[in-house]
């Protein structure tokens, strides 16, 4: 018998070896599976070759829609290596693609346990993370005048007499909590989010709050009584996005006046108002648009008759606290929703509100945005801004960011892609120009490398340029055109269609949210570097990440909740209207020792450490440490490293450090730098949150050493 398992075994290998050399990974795969459950004694000698095979055939599966036999491969093969790292991480990449963050995170966590250096397992926990909870939940828990407006009004309510509470889209269960610390009959809490759900049941448990009916649904599902036992006195709810009803609100309100809502219930918040002030403001314009008049200032090429937009209606939110914003227009009220009224929630939910406010501008100045407004569509006459509105903004502008669409007239060209990469004309040194560059490829965006040196450097013959976006193809065209070098432009779809070697290729890595992209093996710097001549040149020759320790408050709200941000208030309520507890009154004191829900243990289970898209003028931070430099990116290397920032002292009127900022330092040649942290950048920088172990080292009077691992692409830092 055991012969013959002999024999099966080998001949599997065999067919195994012969299938992955010709491509054939599905059935690679499962003549490798037949030899691994057939002959444990193999599988630490097929693990590499199995995993790859499964890898490839796992994506084969998904670019067929197969994510049923994703998931068959993928749990027979952890049944026979159940503690590979890139297995795992890989069936929780498919997992995450097919919109399941919370079953990929228990996979990305066995991952790390077996490999708690797996880099690729790091990355793709903190995704899983912010897919199950949205991030704008911790700085709304983090926001102390928010959490106070809605505990005293909900008290108020209940103490009037509204004491059955629906809260719709309950989140961690907070305003839950408030009701039924103030004494409410009954309280039903729905929620549609799986992870959120499971933080709410959580909060409950421990608050020992089991009277609140935890309801796994969207409340336009609810009905009476299967779900709720009667129609509520009072609804709560902070379903609202930076725009206030993006997230639906009208027609969850509309289907509760209708199906859930007592005849005598209210609905806070009560109503909602919309600001709108025109204002100018040079960060939002540079996001939004390419001015070429300040762009030709230290560009030798021709931009005439040129526009570029980002599109017909541009939707975007901002936390405008900390930008320098002009208001050419003192904010004017445009309208006000009453959510308590049914026939105001019908004609919007309808015809949407439509209304109109001329303004007078206090100066002469170019107006960038409408601040707190969604649609604009207007025109300057005569020192006034005549304009029409749809929509609105925030409630609670503490923690929602400001709202805005803008529009510009079409001129020539509308495109849709991120044109900050414009700003890479300041950074080409006049020495690369003037040398004998005769082909040119350049991977940016907008390839101002290689139009440059076609228009000032003679010898330069051919710039090759890939993209399969008909709208750019038609803009680089239109560029070089205007600049009469049309006829050297050669646009390819794959890199390795060109048949000739280079003189010069600018490799543009980077990601405007502040990290380097990951282009993959076959477009890496060796792969580049073999399209050379050999004494071409390969841009840029170096590239740096350094750091700098800071402490910041807004950064941490923006990662993880803090009880004290939450804390409830011993409170004395008067209940007057309870017939059923007291014919005449009720007096309830809630005086409670314990003032703080325990919410943040729950919520911060899926807190991530790194933030990525962060501009320095957007938020407020202390440098508290010299820059250095954590590491040179190296794609091709696994590298580790230990960075010193030396002491930093603790003293009263100096807060400790509570992260690490990270940004680029790019070096295109010997004698030209620049950072990529800097006022007009064309990329964005990062934050590593690292407040307990830094608060512990600098404490200690140690000295702050930084680990900084590297692994192709990927950078994982911590403290050491």
């Amino acid at each position: 018998m055991q012969r013959e398992v002999n024999s099966i075994v080998a001949k599997s290998l065999q067919k195994a070896y012969n299938h992955d050399r010709t491509g054939n990974v599905g059935k690679a795969y499962a003549y490798y599976t037949v030899v691994a459950e057939l002959c444990p004694t193999l599988r630490l000698d097929i693990e590499e070759a199995f995993v790859d095979v499964l890898c490839q055939w796992g994506m084969q599966l998904a670019y067929e829609n197969r994510f049923s036999d994703i998931v068959l491969c993928y749990t027979r093969s952890l049944d026979i290596y159940p503690n590979n790292p890139r297995m795992l991480n890989n069936f929780a990449a498919h997992l995450l693609r097919n919109n399941d963050p919370i079953t990929a995170i228990k996979y990305l966590k066995r991952a790390l346990q077996a490999n708690p250096n797996f880099l690729p397992a790091e990355r793709n926990l903190q995704n899983a993370f912010s897919m199950a909870v949205d991030r704008w939940h911790f700085p709304m828990l983090n926001d102390k005048q928010r959490n106070s407006a809605f505990e005293s009004v909900i008290q108020k309510k209940i103490s009037q007499g509204y004491d059955t509470i629906l809260d719709i889209g309950t989140g961690t269960g907070l305003l839950s909590l408030y009701a039924h610390d103030a004494g409410a009959e009954k309280v039903y809490a729905c929620e549609y989010s799986v992870a959120m759900i499971k933080i709410a049941q959580k909060v409950f448990e421990s608050n020992n709050a089991k009277n609140i009916i935890l309801l796994p649904k969207f409340s336009t599902d609810l009905a009476i009584p299967a779900d709720i036992t009667e129609r509520v006195k009072l609804i709560v709810t902070e379903t609202f996005d930076a725009g206030l009803f993006g997230e639906h609100v009208i027609p969850s309100l509309l289907s509760a006046h209708t199906n859930i809502l007592h005849k005598d219930g209210i609905v806070i918040p009560m109503s909602a108002t919309l600001y709108v002030a025109a204002v100018q403001c040079e960060y939002i314009r540079n996001k939004s648009s390419v001015v070429f008049d300040e762009v030709q200032n230290s560009c030798p090429l021709n931009f005439d008759n040129m526009s570029i937009l980002l599109d017909d209606e541009y939707y975007d939110t901002e936390y405008l606290k900390n930008v320098k914003v002009n208001y050419i227009t003192e904010p004017k009220v445009l309208f006000t929703v009453n959510f308590n009224d049914i026939s105001d929630l019908q004609k919007f939910n309808v015809d949407g509100v439509k209304s109109s406010v001329n303004v007078k501008c206090e100066y002469d100045g170019t107006i960038d945005l409408l601040g707190d407004t969604l649609t604009i569509n207007g025109e300057i006459l005569r020192g006034k801004l005549k304009c029409s509105y749809t929509t609105n903004v925030t409630v609670f502008n503490n923690h929602n960011h400001t709202k805005f669409l803008y529009r510009l007239p079409k001129e020539v060209i509308t495109f849709l892609n991120d044109f900050e990469y414009i700003k890479l004309l300041t950074e080409v040194s006049k020495s690369l120009i003037n040398k004998e560059i005769n082909t040119i490829l350049d991977t940016s965006p907008f390839p101002i490398y290689g139009f440059m040196l076609l228009k000032e450097n003679n010898y330069s013959q051919i710039l090759y340029y890939k993209t399969e976006n008909e709208t750019l193809r038609l803009l680089i065209e239109e560029v070089a055109k205007q600049n009469g070098f049309k006829d050297k432009i050669h646009i390819v779809s794959n890199y390795t269609t060109i048949n000739i070697s280079l003189d010069t290729i600018f490799v543009h890595d980077f990601d405007i949210k502040g990290e380097l992209k990951d282009h993959g093996q076959e477009h890496n710097h060796e792969f580049f570097r073999c399209m050379l001549k050999p004494n071409g040149i390969l841009l840029p020759e170096q590239i740096f990440l350094v750091g700098q320790l800071v402490f910041s408050e807004e950064l941490a709200n923006m990662v993880y909740v803090k009880d004290e941000n939450l804390q409830r208030r011993s409170t004395l309520i008067f209940n007057t209207t309870n017939s059923k507890k007291n014919n005449y009154q009720n007096i309830k004191s809630s005086f409670n020792n314990k003032n703080s829900y325990g919410i943040a243990q729950h919520i911060n289970e899926f807190k991530i450490k790194q933030i990525f898209d962060l501009n320095s003028s957007l938020y407020l931070y202390e440098p508290l440490s010299n820059i250095n430099i954590l590491t040179e990116i190296k794609e091709s290397e696994i590298a580790e490293q230990i960075v010193n920032f030396g002491k930093i002292y603790a003293t009263t009127n100096r807060p400790l450090p509570n992260a690490l900022i990270c940004w680029y330092k790019i070096k295109l040649t010997l004698n030209h730098n620049y950072d990529t942290k800097r006022n007009g950048s064309f990329m964005n920088h990062t934050a590593i949150l690292l407040e307990e172990e830094l608060k512990n080292i600098v404490l200690q009077g140690n000295d702050v050493c930084i680990k900084v691992q590297q692994a192709e692409s990927m950078i994982h830092i911590k403290v050491k």
